[in-house]
């Protein structure tokens, strides 16, 4: 068995200015560090083992701040990153309503049949996902890996984990920047899902 958190990277820039990241890499933002600090203090005493994340610069900056009550072993896997959200990415939310109508309809209402244009399908995640996950316990078995990643990658896994085809996806909300969700997996098991999207720690940020 092996226990995994799972968190969302902390506030980045395109969050705060409300475009598209998928894989642009930018920058964490002074509430973005604060969100770390706080995951971080919470985290603490949680005996963890690993750190995986993608190499994406929110994503590493997330896990550095996390770890530093740690300091164990970090591994880049770029399976864990964002959705390639192709011609989205950059676009501010508002704008991508307006000129991909249909592709912004399926994002909301219809994801597991959602394809980004000139990017990736939302199978094509949930399957890379969901195979980094099957690694990941397969290799930690006893172990607690913490797994910083990103919003539509930590939904296509919690589905997974959940027992969930894709065409369930709908079901999963989407988590907030540095949201934490504790779960036990065993391959071959159904998960037991202890906290999703648990963001107490976060009440006094501003």
């Amino acid at each position: 068995m092996t226990k995994l958190i799972l968190i969302r990277h902390c506030q980045a820039e395109g969050n705060l200015q409300r475009f598209f990241q998928g894989k642009i890499d930018s920058d964490i933002t002074p509430k973005g560090r604060a969100q770390t600090a706080a995951a971080a203090e919470i985290l603490s005493a949680e005996p963890i083992d690993i750190f995986y994340t993608s190499s994406l610069l929110r994503a590493r900056k997330s896990t550095e701040g996390i770890n530093v009550y740690h300091e164990v072993p970090v591994k880049i896997d770029d399976r864990l990153a964002e959705i390639d959200a192709g011609k989205w990415e950059g676009k501010f939310l508002t704008d991508i309503e307006k000129e991909f109508p249909e592709a912004y309809d399926k994002w909301k209402n219809d994801p597991a049949n959602f394809a980004a244009p000139g990017g990736e399908t939302m199978a094509q995640v949930y399957d890379r996902v969901s195979a980094a996950l099957r690694d990941i316990i397969a290799e930690n078995d006893g172990k607690t890996v913490c797994i910083v990643s990103h919003g539509c990658a930590i939904v296509n896994m919690m589905c997974y984990l959940h027992g969930w085809p894709l065409s369930a996806i709908g079901k999963i909300p989407l988590g907030t920047n540095m949201s934490i969700n504790v779960v036990r997996a065993e391959n071959g098991k159904p998960a037991q899902i202890i906290m999703e999207n648990y963001t107490d720690h976060l009440d006094l940020i501003k």
